[in-house]
């Protein structure tokens, strides 16, 4: 093909998820992490809300606690303004929620879970991480929703799963991660639990998980014709994340404990200090700090010679893999000594260039500036109505046909009640008015929301 066919083909190419229809009910961070990456593969994303329960990927509170305004949650909206529509201002939802629509239904009535059926008839997917039990409540377990649509795929990922005897247990990514073993295990090294920073690690996997198993679902109803529920537990997704620990116990009947950062079989693995930001030791906010992970005795007889010391690459408590392992305790300040002479950056620079593999820690106003990240065209500004202009992180996904790009903003409340309700489903004017003045849709929080 010559290459201006190439770039036609190009031009030409739809998105992988173009075309599929997705209701999303998919809420907090493990919901959106699924939802955000339908959405970025093209999938036409509509966020099912109402104006009578505030989403909490939206905001946990109608009224923004003042306590809470001075606290890293308030810096999640813009300039930590608690005015009216700060529901709309918030980081977390704007990130997740880009290339969505959204819908403000209020299915406790029945005119709005009829137009919820009515969605689901002329849909692809149905998502939702509510707690077991809710969506038969309101009649949207898989049985109904298939005898609306066949076709339909529902995909339920609440924290436990659908079945067992922790279905009805509620939970968020701190229980999750406690039973899933990942408390347990990333810690640091000889504490007990209760110093493990909380990272809700549970949460995005739990959510890439789903996003995966429904396109999987979409290829099998391709040969099928037919749609099927999807059963995912947030906890089981999580724990293939240990399955190392798993493993070993189950082969070994041995139990493991936490390690800080160190590795379960390589050494050195670790994170050093190095000089602060002005080139000074310090003790402060300023501390810069250098991650090393040696594989193999060719990589430490590089860091050695780094050193200045490549008599450590014979030293038999270090000469190979085995025995640094048994040896950490006295290697690691060793080195330490060493990297506390250096500025990280030129240190990274340096390693890597031995064949060590290491890298600087950067923070998050490093991240924005960071040069590798801005050639591959990480980070993408988007302009919000309400929010203002800021970089978000681009689709990471490279498609060579079709690049993905973040569309469209995330959606303001009920931005796209008419384009659905009228354009899709034919509501005609003056039923869609009256469902504005019943309150069964809206663009704005009631004042009692939950």
């Amino acid at each position: 093909m010559s290459s201006e066919g190439g770039a036609e083909a190009r031009t030409e190419a739809r998105l992988p998820l173009e075309g599929v229809r997705v209701l999303s009910q998919a809420i907090v961070w493990a919901g959106p992490a699924a939802s955000l990456i339908l959405a970025d593969l093209g999938a036409e994303v509509i966020e099912i809300e109402s104006i009578q329960h505030v989403n909490p990927t939206r905001s946990n509170y109608r009224y923004l606690p003042e306590l809470y305004l001075r606290g890293p949650f308030g810096a999640l909206y813009v300039d930590r303004d608690p005015s009216e529509g700060f529901w709309n201002r918030n980081a977390h939802f704007n990130y997740s929620k880009r290339n969505h629509k959204s819908v403000t239904l209020d299915i406790d009535r029945p005119e709005g879970i009829e137009l919820l059926r009515e969605l689901v008839r002329v849909s692809d997917v149905y998502i939702e991480n509510n707690a077991a039990g809710v969506v038969e409540k309101f009649g949207l377990d898989y049985p109904r929703l298939a005898e609306l649509n066949p076709r339909i795929i529902q995909a339920r990922f609440p924290g436990f799963g659908t079945t067992g005897p922790y279905r009805g247990f509620k939970g968020f990514a701190p229980t999750m991660d406690a039973l899933g073993g990942h408390t347990f295990l990333r810690g640091y090294r000889d504490s007990d639990p209760s110093y493990t920073p909380g990272v809700a690690h549970g949460d995005p996997n739990a959510g890439i998980h789903v996003a995966f198993a429904v396109q999987a679902a979409l290829f099998a109803r391709e040969r099928s014709g037919r749609g099927q529920m999807i059963d995912l537990s947030h906890v089981e997704a999580g724990l293939h994340h240990i399955s190392w620990a798993l493993m070993d116990y189950s082969f070994n009947r041995r139990v493991r404990g936490t390690f800080g950062n160190r590795h379960p079989s390589k050494a050195p693995s670790g994170v050093f200090r190095c000089l602060d930001a002005t080139g000074e030791q310090s003790e402060s906010s300023r501390r810069r700090w250098i991650a090393i992970a040696v594989a193999s005795d060719e990589q430490f007889a590089a860091l050695a010679a780094e050193m200045g010391a490549p008599e450590l690459a014979d030293d038999p408590r270090f000469a190979t893999s085995e025995v640094r392992y048994e040896h950490q305790d006295e290697l690691e300040p060793l080195i330490e000594v060493w990297t506390s002479r250096h500025v990280a950056r030129e240190l990274m620079e340096r390693l890597q260039a031995a064949g060590v593999p290491t890298t600087e820690l950067l923070r998050q106003e490093e991240l924005r500036e960071n040069e590798h990240l801005r050639e591959r065209g990480f980070w993408q500004e988007v302009d919000h109505p309400e929010a203002g202009t800021h970089s978000y992180p681009a689709p990471v996904a490279r498609f060579r046909e079709r690049p993905l790009r973040i569309r469209s903003h995330a959606p303001l409340l009920g931005q796209h009640n008419r384009e659905v309700l009228q354009d899709l489903l034919g509501v005609s004017d003056e039923r869609y008015q009256q469902l504005l003045d019943d309150q069964v849709i809206g663009d704005a929080y009631l004042a009692d929301a939950t």
